[in-house]
């Protein structure tokens, strides 16, 4: 039986994904950083969003990037959601767990009970394929329609590499394009499945 949710990702996911993750999800984040470093995204009074954000380690490398460019960090503004916050707490960088403002709630609970306006940055990595079409579509349509980020971030499967037994799910992520345009469009370094998009906001 498929298994989505708390049902799939227990307590002890958390422990696998977040400062003590293997090497290579650690590449993932600088990666993804590298990336918003090149189009000069990242700031010291950023406004970032990150969904499905685990222990947050995507979110260190950002803060890690500004420190080691000596710039003040004490402006910055960081959220997230995911399902267990003790568990995912305590497997995040102390500094991150300082200033995080972190959400213990399903994704599409989230978009649904919460409108988060002016974000510089809205962050979905390895996370919209482990939701069901219809959760995400709906998650996607909100984020278009309500909070309307200022850039979006996504590393996600690609279509010929899906597999719905095992749920890594692709989904109509070029429903984005109707208000965002492609800065950024490549295949993640790390493994050819999956593809990362950084998209601008139509102005």
């Amino acid at each position: 039986m498929v298994k989505f949710g708390k049902e799939r990702f227990d307590k002890n996911y958390q422990g696998a994904v977040g400062m003590k993750a293997m090497d290579m999800l650690h590449k993932n984040s600088v990666e993804l950083v590298e990336i918003l470093v090149k189009h000069n995204i990242i700031n010291s009074t950023m406004n970032v969003f990150e969904l499905g954000a685990g222990p947050a380690r995507n979110l260190y490398y950002i803060y890690k990037t500004l420190l080691e460019n000596d710039q003040d960090t004490s402006k910055l503004n960081f959220a997230a959601n995911d399902l267990w916050e003790e568990e995912s707490l305590a497997d995040m960088d102390p500094e991150i767990q300082k200033i995080i403002n972190f959400y213990e709630m399903d994704s599409e609970d989230l978009v649904d009970s919460i409108t988060i306006s002016d974000l510089d940055l809205f962050l979905v990595s390895d996370h919209f394929m482990h939701l069901q079409y219809e959760k995400a579509d709906y998650i996607i349509k909100k984020i278009l329609s309500d909070w309307k980020p200022k850039y979006i971030m996504l590393r996600e499967i690609k279509k010929e590499f899906e597999t719905p037994d095992h749920p890594r799910l692709y989904h109509n992520y070029d429903q984005f394009l109707t208000d965002y345009k492609i800065v950024e469009d490549k295949t993640s370094e790390q493994t050819e499945r999956y593809f990362i998009w950084l998209l601008k906001r139509k102005q």
